[in-house]
């Protein structure tokens, strides 16, 4: 069974599919979820590498985050088809899958049930640099997550080894408010800055869609950064 799920790396949107233990997940953390799924036996975790600045393009039903029913880019889109495709192969072998919501930094919300980085960090993606994001040995920053919990008890992959910050700070050099120290980061000052569209590390594109501040990514020596998205040469 897990090789048929890994299968989908290259065969569907995902370009890495891997397996953490779902017993690395409380049942505090699974919060809701957990309580609705039952038992979570392992996380499959698929990733898909940002190659184009579209990719990264938000939308969002409402002007205000809180506002808004949908909040999505290209690329999430494209991966949550990858994880359908988990679900129904899992489904159709008997086992129960669902596709985990993400807990976003800060949330304490129980409907977002599982961290999608540590996660990845289980299934050997990468490790978590200063700039608080998942960092590949070779994409670097450069690639987004989803999940997708099944009651398969699956072989979990094994985590790297895997310092990929250690003498530099490029991202807290790069970070236009600050938010980014050694001592980890200041989410309140990065959300304001990721909130006011007027700023120039935010891109608006129009009322409902726009490319977030990618400063710290684009500062990481790991990986290429895809090209950026000017409005002029749209």
């Amino acid at each position: 069974m897990a090789r048929a799920v890994k299968g989908l790396a290259g065969a569907s949107t995902a370009d890495l599919v891997g397996i953490a233990p779902g017993s690395e997940f409380g049942v505090e953390e699974l919060g809701e979820l957990g309580q609705a799924f039952g038992e979570v036996q392992s996380v499959v975790v698929l990733a898909q590498r940002v190659v184009d600045p579209v990719q990264t393009v938000r939308f969002r039903t409402a002007l205000e985050y809180r506002e808004s029913r949908v909040s999505t880019s290209f690329v999430d889109a494209m991966l949550r088809d990858a994880c359908w495709r988990a679900v129904q192969m899992l489904q159709a072998n008997g086992w129960k899958a669902a596709i985990a919501r993400n807990m976003r930094y800060g949330d304490s919300d129980p409907r977002h049930s599982i961290s999608y980085k540590k996660a990845a960090v289980l299934a050997g993606f990468g490790a978590i640099g200063r700039n608080q994001l998942l960092i590949h040995p070779e994409w670097g920053p450069w690639l987004m997550l989803r999940t997708v919990v099944t009651d398969a008890l699956l072989p979990p992959d094994e985590r790297i080894v895997f310092s990929p910050c250690d003498g530099c700070g490029r991202c807290i050099d790069a970070c236009p408010s600050g938010a980014l120290s050694a001592d980890g980061i200041d989410r309140d000052a990065c959300q304001q800055v990721a909130a006011i569209h007027e700023s120039p590390p935010v891109l608006r594109l129009s009322p409902h869609g726009r490319i977030n501040c990618e400063e710290c990514l684009r500062a990481c020596p790991i990986g290429e950064a895809p090209p950026r998205l000017e409005i002029g040469g749209m």
